[in-house]
């Protein structure tokens, strides 16, 4: 799958996180070592995705979102992935939503 991140995120480790989530539950990674005990991750919906594109990943506090696209089946389906840290460090996700207009 082919990846392409915002670029956005040099300056801001708590954005970066952010946009590595996204990613990785793109890619099918284990997210573990990035979620709190008793966390889970979304399902990703698009295992046959070809590409996503992340265009944004921000956060503020114990919140986070990384918004993008992904591409499936020659159509282009918008995604927002959601996330509620542990604490304001953002180094660990208490709980991960994922909405698409799909």
């Amino acid at each position: 799958m082919k990846v392409t991140r915002s670029g956005a995120c040099g300056n801001s480790p708590k954005n970066a996180f952010v946009e590595d989530f996204a990613v990785d539950l793109a890619r099918g990674a284990d997210l573990s070592g990035k979620l709190d005990t008793g966390a889970s991750a979304p399902d990703w919906p698009w295992p046959e995705a070809v590409a996503v594109t992340i265009q944004a990943a921000i956060s503020h506090g114990k919140v986070g979102a990384a918004e993008g696209y992904v591409e499936v089946d020659g159509k282009r389906l918008g995604f927002v992935v959601t996330l509620r840290f542990t604490n304001t460090k953002a180094q660990c996700v208490a709980e991960a939503r994922l909405y698409s207009d799909a």
